[in-house]
């Protein structure tokens, strides 16, 4: 107690104040041992375990400070021999093994004690040195009865320095021998008397070159006897030198090096590097050899620990001011340390120390640029580099640029690139397919993630904005595959213009779109020219159909085709195409006249010509291509004088029938003749044709013959009467002996090819002879002579009836048939007026032979066999060539195959004449095993050239044993288990033999002397299989020895088998059957018995063996060791060796007292292990080393207490836990009793801890009190204890709760952020009772979220920090899941509050808070239409851009992201179109779609014939380019196929649930079902409005024909699926199901029509009678007729059926299709004609 007085200096009293000063224990007192016998004698034969010595040490300090633990330290080699426990505060030294005389008779044991400092640098330790000395067992010898154990001398005695002395007796009774001392050791430094015992020195003594500073002398006493050997007894004493201040402090290393991490906290020590050993030893005692430790010029950076230290200690360098330790700023620190003794002189040591600052990564990777905007070719090759992004960082190594690894990219299109991780390049990636299509979407974002610390360290991240460039990628694309056009000849201009109209989907207005139209094929003529912008094709050069080439299939058409291939090309860079093709049809204009071939022509007639004869034939020709108008029709214009008729077609110009001419009348008539053509047109010029009447003449015509068989006679005429007799046959004109005519004509002559000029003359003037051949008498040979019967000789030859010239007819003369011809020939004078006037011959025509056949082989293909190897020369096959020509000599030839094997010669040749195929080369069937080629016949005409045929020679190659077995396979070794069961198949060898068959089988045997009988092989498979149980240590390998045999079965026997072989070698793998086991010195201790070690034992706790007897260089003889179980809290942990384990502490064993039992598991490496357990005891000895830990509050405290508290009212608990058990964790409170007296004010319960108020307060009088309460525990023998400050305000009465001065307030957090990455502050609040400043500084307010009043998952989603009033994000938001999240926010200045425990209706509103968390939206999600098919149909009466559909998408964004834009992909494709043809040539969109609303419209006027069926791919994005696709289907129909529904609910009502009355629709009837936009109020017959009831109309659509199904048939199946449709109709309130209304009016208009005319009807009503009689009429005839059509037509075409949908696959108008029952008749024409065209593609 201090008592402080204070004056002024002058007469005023003074003022006096006591002060209580409470000393704090330092740990300045080490602990003492108390008095111990330091040598103890043990017999060699003493029982063990054995209690060697207790020992009891004492610290004066309080606290840990006071508390004692123990440590062993024994000589090397005696560790097993003593153990050390701490039991009630004593050390007991207990000796485990027996000691051995002979081994080792004196063991120095020290026993360390240390108290419990904080840190090592203060801990203070006190040794004490025990010698044991074992005393030998002898029944006679002397003994010593005095020994100084220890004798203490300074190290600086003199040389002689007496040290001590022995005695020893006989230790014989009755007998006291002399004894003689003898020094055993030492003898150069000390010296014993002989005869005293006295012992002294003899040299200079140093303490610190001995170890442990002392000597151990070994003196023996002999008795002086005569028995020999001379008893004797030794003994040993410690001759303990004192010390000398003679050493200065040393380190053990001559510098240190160390290293340190930046932004290291105060007191982390540095890292040492190297040998560096972080020890300094001064081996003085006492203060001599205590020094302290400093460290000089680091700048205040570094401080050491311990500061001071005795003999030898490890120091710690730390941290001490951490604000200079940046890498950035600074990479080393030198300084140095020093070591000073602390007693005079005061000697130091130095040495040099540096510190290398390691970076940390404390810094951030940072881009170069926060958006990369890139543009990028699209289609881009793999490989193709996109950007290189570049980070840096401050740091260095890899916490800096060096370790900056790009780890991350995202995007939609991230995995089409790939990202370098180590260059930051981004290149596009290999694939077969990619998504980099401009086309799809021009613009990608992407976002690039960069970290340090190679990948694992501190991120950030970058956007990329990837804009894509055009490629020219899309070749244009024709929007008709083909174009037809008509044209007429001569013209300029087609029928209908003719327009080529290509798209193209690259970027447009860019030379990749821009379209170039060409004709590239079938425009040699320069016929036509296209505009190369606009597609236009205009006429260059007009069109002669005469010269156009003619139509094969049809030669008369009137219409020509020409086809046209037209180009479309891009102007990109390649250009890309694409062909259409265009059909022109020229037709036929009548531009030619008909043109007479002769304009003159005269003939002369018999004036008795007979009526209707012909007179002669006229030819006019027409130049135009066809019919009708190259068709010439004949009229004579002028001179018939109804003499002459002229046949119109042909021309022919006859006598009339009864005319008579009279040459004396009229010699001559001219005729002229005009020709027309079939278009009307007639020649220019006329025929004239002069007719001359001749007189009649009576002399028969005589032939001129080239060959006279009878030279006397050159012809005779015979009278009429004689032409059936000897002139009617050939051998009647040959025998008659007139001439003949002879002639050759070569075979296969063209049709009118010369032969021969038949000659004859009549001595009439006006004769006209008229030849002609006579078939019926006529005769034919072939070579053979043979008379050729059934031959109709006109079909080969043709007689010019006016100049008799001989020609060949139509069908060629074939020599092979025909050789020779007897032609009878006939002339007549027709101009006889006698009679017939004729004469006969004979025409002899030898047909000549034209090679005109080819050799035929009398086999084709010849197919044949030999055998391999065969001999040349051998003779193979004989191929016979036939000729039917005359050149029968015939060369054969040989023809090899294409595909020779390797240019090598075929080994086979034909004799040119025989045709033998004979053997010129070796054939082997492995290089070939078919011969296929190909022989040639070739004869040896020349007219018109020589001839050839060919055979096919399919020869099939044999096969011999001519191959050896090869081995393909390639195993040489093999390892097997010895454990292997029999049967198990170890390899399996493969051998081949390019033979076939049985040449090619291979047969697989084993030399049973190279297996010994273990092992077999399968003799087919040629698998390898363990035939006996193995034995590794009977036998460790096999060569085995393998052979394969080819044609093993037929050819062994006789030798014909050709075999090979190998040699395998197989290895004996060992088996794990041997189990370890714990060696006996370990495993045969006492079950019972524990490894006791203290909560701070560090060291082997013990050690663990065991053997296997498995084969020790494989790992089935190699033990691991492992804690099976026992080891929950991770407590222990094993130090593997070879077959052996230490156990030793895994972490600290501080607080983890107790008794465990570990389970060791002992496993051999092999496969399965064999494993051996054994149960082993650790205890753990608690001490108490935990001092209480203030938990309630964990941390000095501040509370405020109103001033009118009451006194006993509880002010706070505090609660304290120590982790020590039993009294060690018992936790007692009070306070520490200041000097300021404040703790009298209060009351703690030592045991609870609970504050209580003892006094009244008054504000005025104190504010505040500061208390220190000390938590302690009963620990023996020290307690420890810990101090809380609390400071208690004392305030106002507290009025006012904080209070938000808002009582909402919305924020926004972003979607997909990561957790905690936005931090919001929340607003603060007011506080409107009366604080002083001291009571502000300390006031505080905590924020806490209310789960009962705030959203579901509010805690899961959010975290409030309660102090600094943050609020984030603990996940990642999705605002599609959740937009707006609520939270209630509770102010309250108890920030200890239990929430669970408070009653949210107390809480005064205006600490609340209503925080309203608003999700900002990124664009994460793809629109998605609603639909993925769209129907909906447009009438034929709709006019141009009426919306008639609509299609719909959502996006789960919100705006602008979710702002979706529609479009049409183009091409809209057709089927069952008719009438559309024009507007695609017109390039016509034909519907547009609205962009915002996705409404389609039409862009086209539909017209009453048009019919079709589209289908329209649309499209929707976002703003982000995120996109989607569906298809529209649109039907074109005709109002009467729309179905009125009417129903009692409004037209808003109706269109929100038309999508319902559709699909319930649909899926009843199987159809599709689409309603139409329009839906109005129902209108009254009368025309009045009824608001009640709406209309609208639908239509039903078959979905797999496509096909709109009429009013009729819709009613129809509505009544038949009634029963289905009764809820839903009732739902919707259906009053009326009709036609459309445009039907109905379409009827009350003709009605109209029909009203206007009635007046005019009573006119007419005789008429009308009249007219019903004669259809009554009518109708009665056809009944019967139509009866059965008419019962056919309404039957079932194909018998019962329940539906009404049109057959899929009927074709209109034809029975092809029909099965039984089917309709007969023919019903209506189907008026949908575009089926039957579609058909047909």
């Amino acid at each position: 107690m201090i008592i402080l007085t204070l004056n002024d200096g002058k007469l005023a009293e003074p003022v006096q104040q006591s002060m209580l000063v409470l000393v704090e224990d330092q740990n300045d007192n080490s602990p003492v041992f108390q008095p111990y016998q330091s040598t103890i004698k043990v017999p060699e034969n003493s029982q063990v375990p054995q209690v060697l010595a207790k020992l009891t040490a004492t610290d004066s300090d309080e606290g840990p400070y006071g508390q004692v633990i123990y440590k062993l330290q024994v000589e090397e080699g005696d560790e097993d021999l003593f153990t050390l426990s701490t039991i009630n505060g004593q050390a007991v030294l207990k000796l485990v093994k027996p000691l051995d005389y002979e081994k080792k008779f004196l063991h120095q044991v020290r026993i360390i004690a240390s108290d419990r400092a904080e840190s090592a640098s203060q801990i203070n330790q006190a040794v004490a040195s025990l010698v044991v000395q074992v005393i030998d067992v002898e029944d006679v010898g002397p003994a010593f009865v005095s020994v100084s154990p220890v004798a203490r001398i300074r190290e600086d005695v003199p040389v002689t320095t007496f040290v001590l002395q022995v005695r020893a007796v006989d230790g014989d009774r009755g007998i006291n021998n002399p004894i003689h001392y003898d020094l055993m050791n030492e003898k150069d430094l000390f010296g014993i008397d002989s005869q005293s015992g006295i012992v002294f020195t003899k040299a200079p003594l140093d303490r610190e070159s001995v170890k442990g500073g002392s000597y151990v002398l070994h003196i023996v006493a002999t008795e002086q006897t005569k028995v020999t050997p001379r008893p004797s007894v030794d003994t040993t004493v410690v001759v303990s030198l004192l010390d000398v201040n003679d050493m200065i402090p040393t380190f053990k290393s001559e510098s240190y090096l160390a290293e340190i991490p930046e932004n290291s906290q105060e007191g982390v020590p540095v890292t040492f590097l190297g040998n560096s050993i972080a020890e300094v030893y001064d081996h003085d005692l006492g203060l001599n050899g205590t020094f302290r430790l400093r460290t000089e010029g680091d700048g205040g950076v570094f401080d050491v620990t311990p500061a001071e230290g005795i003999n030898q200690v490890s120091f710690l360098i730390r941290v001490k001011n951490p604000a200079r330790l940046d890498y950035e700023r600074l990479k080393e620190i030198n300084f140095t340390l020093v070591a000073e003794e602390v007693s005079s002189p005061q000697r130091t040591a130095q040495v040099p120390v540096t510190v290398h600052i390691n970076d940390q990564n404390d810094n951030f990777p940072e881009f170069e640029r926060n958006v990369y905007q890139v543009t990028l070719n699209e289609n881009s090759s793999p490989g193709t580099t996109v950007v290189q992004v570049k980070a840096v960082d401050k740091d260095s190594g890899v916490f800096g640029t060096e370790g900056i690894r790009y780890t991350s990219l995202t995007g939609s299109i991230a995995n089409e690139l790939n990202l370098d991780p180590m260059t930051g390049l981004i290149t596009v990636k290999k694939s077969n397919k990619t998504l980099l299509d401009r086309e799809l979407s021009p613009v990608y974002y992407l976002t690039v993630e960069a970290q340090d610390n190679a990948g694992r360290g501190n991120r950030n991240s970058a956007q990329i904005v990837l804009i894509l460039l055009d490629q020219n990628d899309n070749a244009p694309v024709f929007y008709q595959s083909r174009y037809e056009v008509r044209i007429f000849e001569n013209e300029k201009e087609f029928v209908s213009p003719l327009r080529f109209q290509a798209r193209d989907d690259d970027l447009k207005e860019t030379v990749n779109s821009e379209i170039h139209y060409s004709i590239v094929a079938g425009n040699e003529e320069n016929w036509l020219e296209v505009d190369n912008l606009s597609g236009r094709v205009k006429v260059l050069k007009a069109f002669d159909f005469e010269k156009l080439p003619i139509s094969r299939s049809n030669p008369t058409s009137n219409v020509k085709q020409l086809n046209f291939t037209i180009r479309a090309n891009d102007m990109g860079k390649p250009a890309k195409f694409s062909l259409s093709f265009l059909i022109v049809y020229v037709f036929d204009v009548n531009d030619f006249l008909p043109k007479f071939e002769k304009l003159k022509i005269g003939k002369t007639i018999r004036e008795d010509m007979p009526g209707g004869t012909q007179i002669i034939k006229v030819e006019a020709t027409d130049g135009d291509g066809s019919s009708p108008f190259n068709r010439v029709f004949y009229r004579i214009e002028h001179g018939a004088q109804d003499k002459f008729v002229i046949e119109p077609e042909t021309g022919t110009v006859r006598l009339a029938p009864g005319a008579v001419l009279d040459y004396n009348v009229k010699p001559y008539h001219v005729l002229e003749i005009l020709a027309l053509d079939g278009g009307g047109k007639q020649s220019e010029k006329s025929c004239i044709l002069n007719v001359t009447i001749k007189d009649i003449n009576n002399k028969p015509p005589k032939f001129e013959f080239n060959d006279l068989e009878n030279p006397g006679q050159l012809s005779s005429s015979s009278p009429p009467s004689e032409s059936r007799g000897a002139r009617g046959t050939l051998s009647g004109i040959l025998s008659s002996g007139g001439g003949i005519f002879r002639a050759k004509v070569l075979e296969n002559s063209p049709p009118g090819y010369y032969i021969t000029n038949i000659r004859a003359s009549d001595p009439d003037s006006n004769a006209v002879l008229n030849f002609k051949l006579n078939f019926n008498v006529s005769e034919a040979r072939d070579e053979r002579g043979i008379l050729l019967r059934d031959v109709d000789l006109s079909q080969y030859f043709a007689l010019d009836p006016v100049d008799g010239t001989l020609k060949t007819a139509g069908k060629a003369i074939d020599r092979e048939m025909i050789e020779s011809v007897k032609l009878a020939v006939v002339v007549e004078d027709i101009a006889s007026a006698t009679g017939p006037q004729r004469d006969y011959s004979v025409v002899i025509i030898q047909v000549i032979d034209v090679n005109d056949n080819d050799p035929i082989f009398r086999s084709n293909p010849y197919y044949a066999s030999i055998p391999e190897n065969t001999e040349e020369g051998t003779a193979v096959l004989t191929v016979t060539a036939d000729d039917a020509d005359l050149n029968r000599t015939i060369k054969y030839s040989l023809l090899p195959p294409k595909d020779d094997k390797g240019g090598v010669s075929f080994p086979l040749a034909i004799h040119p004449d025989t045709g033998v195929i004979e053997v010129t080369a070796k054939i082997d069937r492995e290089s070939r095993d078919w011969l296929n080629f190909t022989v040639v016949a070739q004869d040896s005409g020349n007219i018109p050239r020589s001839r050839h045929g060919v055979a096919s020679v399919i020869l099939r190659v044999t096969d011999n044993n001519d191959n050896n077995p090869v081995f393909t396979d390639s195993i040489s070794s093999i390892q097997v288990k010895e454990d292997a069961p029999v049967g198990t198949v170890v390899a399996q060898v493969v051998a081949k033999d390019a033979d076939s068959e049985s040449f090619g089988k291979i047969t697989y045997l084993l030399d049973r002397t190279s297996s010994n009988g273990k092992f077999s092989v399968d003799p087919e498979t040629g698998k390898i299989s363990v035939a006996e149980p193995l034995d590794r240590e009977e036998q460790a390998s096999y060569a085995l020895v393998i052979q394969a045999f080819d044609n093993f079965r037929y050819g062994y026997a006789t030798g014909e088998s050709r075999n090979a072989f190998k040699q395998i070698t197989v290895n004996i793998l060992d088996t794990n059957d041997q189990a370890p086991k714990f060696l006996e010195d370990d495993s045969s201790r006492d079950p019972n018995s524990c490894n006791s070690v203290t909560e701070f034992h560090e060291d082997v706790i013990m050690t663990i063996r065991a053997r296997d007897g498995d084969d020790e260089s494989t790992s089935n003889g190699w033990i691991s060791f492992k804690i099976k179980s026992g080891n929950e809290l991770g407590l222990f942990k094993l130090e593997q060796g070879k077959n052996i384990a230490k156990l030793v502490p895994a972490r600290s064993l501080k607080g983890f007292y107790g008794n465990y039992s570990l389970t060791i598991d002992a496993m051999d490496g092999g496969n399965p292990p064999n494993v051996a357990t054994k149960e082993f005891k650790i205890c753990i000895l608690d001490f108490n080393d935990q001092k209480p830990v203030f938990i309630s509050p964990s941390q000095n405290y501040t509370i405020r207490v109103p001033e009118n508290a009451t006194v006993g009212s509880t002010i706070l608990q505090v609660r304290a836990v120590d982790s020590d058990i039993g009294n060690n964790g018992v936790v007692r409170y009070k306070f520490r009793q200041e000097f300021s007296r404040h703790w009298e004010a209060f009351n703690i319960d030592s045991t609870t801890g609970v504050l209580t108020l003892a006094q009244p307060l008054d504000r005025e009088k104190q504010k505040i009190y500061h208390l220190r309460i000390e938590a302690y525990d009963l620990g023996i023998p020290t307690p420890l204890s810990s101090e809380l400050d609390l400071t208690i305000l004392v305030k106002n009465i507290d009025d006012y709760k904080p209070a938000f001065t808002v009582s909402e307030f919305v924020t926004q957090l972003t979607e997909n952020a990561p957790p905690e990455k936005e931090r919001i502050q929340l607003p603060a609040t007011e506080d409107r009772d009366d604080e002083d400043e001291e009571e502000k500084k300390t006031s505080q307010v905590c924020y806490f979220i209310l789960p009962k009043l705030s959203s579901n998952n509010s805690l899961k989603y959010f975290l409030l920090e309660p102090v600094t009033h943050i609020l984030l994000a603990k996940v990642k938001l999705d605002r599609e899941k959740q937009s707006n999240h609520t939270l209630m926010v509770f102010a309250t200045e108890d920030c200890l509050v239990d929430l669970t425990k408070i009653n949210v209706a107390n809480i005064e509103p205006s600490s609340l808070l209503k925080v309203v968390v608003r999700v900002l939206d990124v664009n994460d999600n793809s629109p998605r239409f609603t639909k993925k098919v769209f129907t909906g149909g447009v009438s034929t009466s709709t006019d141009y851009g009426t919306e008639f559909m609509r299609v719909t998408a959502t996006d789960a964004d919100s705006a602008p992201n979710a702002k979706l834009k529609y479009f049409i992909i183009h091409p809209i494709t057709m089927s069952l179109s008719e009438g559309l043809s024009h507007l695609i040539n017109n390039d016509n969109p034909l519907f547009n779609i609205d962009a915002k609303t996705g409404a389609i419209s039409l862009a086209f006027d539909p017209q009453p014939d048009m019919k079709g069926h589209f289908v329209i791919n649309v499209g929707v994005n976002d703003t982000g380019g995120l996109t989607d696709r569906a298809k529209a289907l649109v039907y074109l129909l005709r109002d009467d196929q729309k179905v009125k529904i009417v129903v009692r609910m409004s037209p808003v009502e109706v269109r929100q649930q038309a999508d319902m009355f559709t699909r319930t629709l649909g899926n009843v009837t199987g159809l599709i079902v689409n309603v139409d936009e329009n839906f109005k109020y129902h209108e009254n017959k009368d025309g009045s409005v009824d608001k009640t009831k709406t209309d609208f109309y639908i239509h039903l659509v078959h979905p797999q024909q496509n096909a709109v199904l009429e009013v009729e048939e819709v009613l129809k199946l509505i009544d038949l699926n009634i029963e289905e449709l009764d809820d839903l109709f009732k739902d919707f309130n259906v009053l009326d199901t009709q036609g459309s209304t445009y039907v109905l009016a379409a009827n009350k208009a003709a009605e109209d029509t029909k009203s206007l005319f009635l007046v005019y009807a009573t006119g007419s009503a005789l008429f009308l009678a009249l007219l019903l009689l004669v259809v009554i009429s009518l109708c009665f005839a056809q009944r019967a007729k139509y009866q059965r059509q008419l019962k056919a037509a309404t039957a079932n075409a194909y018998g019962s059926s329940s539906t009404i949908l049109p057959r899929s696959g009927n074709v209109p108008n034809t029975n092809l299709m029909s099965n039984e029952g089917s309709n007969p008749i023919w019903m209506q024409a189907y008026h949908n004609t575009w089926c039957k065209e579609d058909s047909l593609r």
